[in-house]
């Protein structure tokens, strides 16, 4: 059984220090409304980015049909020229494929660091709040 770590005098100060458990509240409230909205845009991109690619597809096999369809009208379906024209086409298809995929990748990427700067700040300001609460306490006892 793991013993229970004793609680130090100043976290029982911060504890009861009505100030800077306000603080915490509201970094902790912060937190929680920028994680729902970071977890909203995360959502929002791999939709936008599933949705893109279905059109991207659609458009794809619709464009190879008639692409196809004119070859084929000409009289030069199984010539070299379609062949090079199709493998042009699916070149510049899978391409913009690519570049898809690297947007999404750098938007989530953007979203993340961000997240992590957020959380970064607020661990900072929540250390300044402490040692605040940590000063206000030293100043009430007298000591400096």
């Amino acid at each position: 059984m793991a013993k229970k770590k004793k609680q130090s005098a100043a976290d029982k100060w911060l504890a009861g220090d009505t100030t800077y458990q306000q603080q915490l509240a509201n970094f902790n409230k912060s937190l929680s409304d920028y994680l729902a909205q970071f977890n909203r845009q995360t959502s929002i991109t791999k939709r936008d980015y599933a949705d893109m690619i279905r059109q991207l597809n659609q458009q794809g096999a619709q464009d190879r049909v008639d692409q196809q369809n004119d070859f084929a009208g000409r009289g030069i379906l199984k010539s070299g020229v379609y062949a090079k024209a199709l493998g042009d086409y699916n070149t510049e298809f899978n391409a913009k494929m690519k570049n898809l995929q690297t947007g999404q990748s750098d938007k989530l990427g953007d979203l993340s660091m961000q997240k992590t700067n957020f959380q970064r700040q607020l661990d900072l300001e929540k250390q300044a709040a402490k040692q605040d609460a940590l000063r206000r306490r030293a100043a009430k006892l007298g000591v400096s």
